[in-house]
């Protein structure tokens, strides 16, 4: 296969992920105008969103096994058009009832990443797979800053806020489009160096009895407790820290906008950077992905504290831009471990499981951080939440690295008896 369309397809699915997480974070932003036209309160907003987030963790499983027995190109293809689709008839609501019943049903397609991750992990061989997965996990920034961006330009110009949502509706059908048309749906495991040019067809799919090797899979499972605890500090970050700009460090929403900007490009760069870097430690050796994840949320534990406890706003703008550069570090290395310990028809629903319990503790998070800032300060409390938990992925990163060899020499020798398999076929 050739680098350059593998490439292709990365850049396609990036694009894809971007827009879609930027369909995403464009309520938040138009949030003040949709409160004034349909006349409701926080109360009934924060429900539709956590109601929203509910669907789509409950969706992860089924989506994950869907995409490990379908074609995930088709899924991926479908996820985008009911993205585009869903957003065009949520746009066009009148009453706030229509409005709240068509965004739950965008949600349906909101766990479409565990086929795009598993799908790149069968174009680049083990050693490479960190790089993709970096570029893949930079969408998640990028789609943040257009997010925000998109529905300011609209509102200053006086347009409704609509046209956001009608601009990003047409923009999942032509990523639909695009991804239908443009990638080839590889068999599950044809990048495994040992089933290379050996695989015609797309022989190896899930089949329910089979996702009970995932809960047996003992790297999984840490890296699922790392991901619960890992979202702990993203969350409190994200729904609390503009507010802690605004009400105790006091700056202007003018500057606000601008440190979020700039965070939000130092989130894509250190994505990109985790990826080389993951890929470069696990050639040495079958623990560097861990090690560099344990080394990344603990640096991640000290910065955060540095950042929020700077006296002046240099040091916090300068702070924050470190720690928005490392805190997304791990990420590359996990996606690709993940990829590392399962079987290629199960990789779907690996990366489903890890966002299913990543969604639960994300829904614990902000709740945390309001409660004990009641008692003290946001500054306290997101630090608290943020410090305290990146410390215990830390150390699940630890155990992770001792027992990873392990479970990636049990993956290597099912993928050679299967190309022993294939050899005598």
């Amino acid at each position: 296969m050739l680098k350059s369309y593998r490439w292709f397809v990365v850049i396609i699915l990036f694009l894809f992920l971007t827009f879609h997480s930027a369909d995403l974070f464009i309520i938040s932003a138009v949030n003040p105008q949709l409160i004034e036209e349909f006349k409701v309160d926080y109360v009934t907003m924060g429900f539709l969103f956590s109601i929203s987030l509910l669907i789509a963790t409950i969706l992860y499983p089924l989506w994950g096994f869907l995409y490990d027995k379908y074609s995930r190109k088709l899924l991926v293809s479908l996820a985008a058009l009911i993205w585009g689709s869903t957003t065009w008839i949520n746009a066009l609501s009148r009453v706030f009832s229509q409005f709240f019943t068509t965004r739950i049903i965008t949600t349906i397609d909101d766990a479409a990443p565990p086929g795009v991750y598993s799908l790149v992990a069968d174009y680049f061989e083990p050693k490479d797979r960190g790089k993709a997965m970096g570029v893949i996990n930079a969408s998640s920034p990028i789609g943040a800053i257009l997010g925000t961006v998109i529905p300011l330009i609209i509102i200053d110009a006086g347009l409704n806020w609509r046209n956001a949502f009608f601009i990003t509706g047409s923009i999942g059908i032509i990523m639909g489009l695009i991804i239908y048309f443009f990638i080839k749906d590889v068999p599950r495991g044809t990048s495994e160096p040992e089933l290379s040019g050996k695989l015609v067809s797309d022989i190896y799919k899930a089949k329910l009895s089979d996702l009970k090797i995932l809960l047996k899979n003992k790297s999984l499972l840490l890296l699922y407790a790392q991901g619960f605890f890992g979202v702990f500090p993203w969350n409190a970050i994200t729904f609390w820290i503009i507010t802690y700009m605004v009400m105790e460090r006091k700056l202007s929403s003018e500057l606000v906008m601008i440190v979020m900007v700039v965070w939000l490009i130092a989130m894509t760069i250190g994505n990109i950077i985790a990826g080389y870097l993951s890929d470069l430690l696990f050639r040495k050796t079958k623990r560097g992905r861990a090690m560099f994840g344990a080394i990344v949320v603990f640096f991640s534990a000290l910065l955060i504290y540095l950042t929020m406890y700077s006296e002046t706003f240099e040091s916090f703008f300068f702070f924050g831009v470190l720690t928005a550069f490392e805190i997304p570090m791990a990420g590359p290395s996990v996606s690709a471990a993940i990829t590392d310990v399962t079987e290629p028809e199960l990789r779907g629903s690996a990366t489903a499981y890890l966002r299913f319990f990543e969604n639960i503790g994300s829904s614990i998070s902000p709740a945390l951080v309001g409660i004990i800032s009641m008692g003290s300060t946001l500054q306290f409390s997101i630090t608290l939440i943020s410090s305290l938990t990146w410390i215990i992925c830390g150390i699940l990163f630890i155990f992770l690295a001792l027992i990873i060899p392990k479970d990636i020499d049990r993956l290597r020798i099912i993928i050679r008896k299967r190309a022993d398999e294939l050899m005598k076929t």
